[in-house]
């Protein structure tokens, strides 16, 4: 096949011009075949140069998604499988790894730290969402310790904090089993919460007093003596208020 002419394009990638067709191809497989120069190709060694050349297409799109952000193998896999054979994106992901482009303890551990750092949640949701990534519970375990519990408790009394300032007209009960959840939900581990959950006051005798107002000019519309009173209390025991 008589080639035309060649056009460097930029990251490792040539266009190829032939009399009937062209192609891309890379640096890699360009340089190996020392096709640069030849004025001819044979059919057979440009299939046999397409092939390999759908390695490098595949590597190098892989090293493309790796430098927009770091990436776990599973992650690349899924991305990669979209285009290519798994048989094809498997030795790829190996060259990768091997060249130190997937590093899943570098990953794992930059992770653990943005979380820790950026966000408010705590290491058992850290955990799950590493396995779901695909990283294994020996990476993960090694180091999820430097999630701290010092970092830990910081974390969920913030929260808690938080919580208390956002729900000003829930009773007590209701507030602390809110907060509960929502921890759990975060990842925190159940013992820690409730540690320091113990620690705080939650004194609801004036929300106690407004809402028992608001039910009363409410129900005293409908209701009255023995059996508003009822009423009331039903209302005020569904809202998690104990008199």
């Amino acid at each position: 096949m008589k080639i035309i002419s060649y056009k460097y394009l930029g990251n490792s990638r040539y266009k190829i011009k032939f009399e009937e067709e062209e192609h891309i191809l890379y640096e890699d497989i360009i340089l190996k075949y020392s096709i640069l120069g030849k004025e001819n190709i044979d059919k057979k060694d440009l299939e046999k140069c397409l092939k390999e050349n759908l390695y490098f297409e595949c590597y190098y799109k892989g090293i493309n998604y790796i430098n927009k952000r770091l990436r776990t193998k599973l992650e690349l896999k899924k991305y990669l499988n979209k285009e290519y054979d798994s048989k094809l994106v498997n030795n790829v992901l190996d060259s990768l790894e091997k060249d130190g482009y997937l590093n899943e303890d570098v990953y794992t551990s930059s992770y653990i730290h943005d979380q820790i750092n950026l966000k408010m949640v705590g290491p058992l949701k850290i955990k799950k969402d590493l396995e779901d990534l695909g990283i294994s519970n020996d990476i993960i375990n090694k180091h999820i310790e430097s999630y701290t519990k010092e970092d830990q408790n910081l974390k969920i009394k913030k929260i808690i904090e938080k919580e208390v300032k956002l729900n000003k007209n829930k009773s007590s009960i209701m507030l602390k089993n809110k907060i509960l959840k929502s921890l759990i939900e975060k990842g925190f581990y159940n013992e820690d919460i409730l540690e320091i959950l113990e620690c705080y006051s939650f004194d609801d005798k004036d929300i106690y007093k407004k809402e028992y107002e608001k039910l009363y000019n409410k129900l005293s519309k409908k209701y009255s003596g023995k059996q508003l009173e009822y009423k009331i209390k039903e209302k005020m025991y569904q809202k998690g208020f104990r008199a």
